[in-house]
């Protein structure tokens, strides 16, 4: 499976007029939650393994922010090397489009827990 996971933390922004909040939600809802968003993006990143945003604070539907936080860890197939916090900003921002969801900053950090 590789080696250990990469941990990030990222801050971003959305304009959340069209979203259920900011928070997962069943994909079956009329509205869903910018963190589908953010998934589905990472996804595209081609993982090794499922990529899920902790997200730190919740937004109710409709709401917009200008900067929360996250964390993510991505774990690469073996040989690969981990992201670098530009290819991450890009990467993530470049399969957003066209959601007004934006990546605002990307950093590595420390795996603790």
């Amino acid at each position: 499976m590789g080696g250990a996971p990469a941990r990030y933390l990222v801050f971003f922004q959305y304009f959340g007029t069209r979203y259920s909040g900011v928070m997962e939600t069943k994909s079956d809802q009329a509205l869903v939650g910018v963190q589908n968003y953010l998934e589905k993006a990472a996804e595209q990143l081609k993982p090794s393994a499922p990529i899920k945003f902790h997200i730190s604070s919740r937004t109710d539907s409709g709401v917009h922010a200008l900067a929360n936080a996250a964390h993510l860890d991505i774990r690469r197939a073996p040989g690969k090397a981990p992201f670098t916090a530009q290819q991450l900003l890009q990467g993530l921002n470049h399969h957003l489009r066209p959601e007004p969801i934006r990546i605002l900053s990307a950093q590595r950090v420390p795996s603790t827990s």
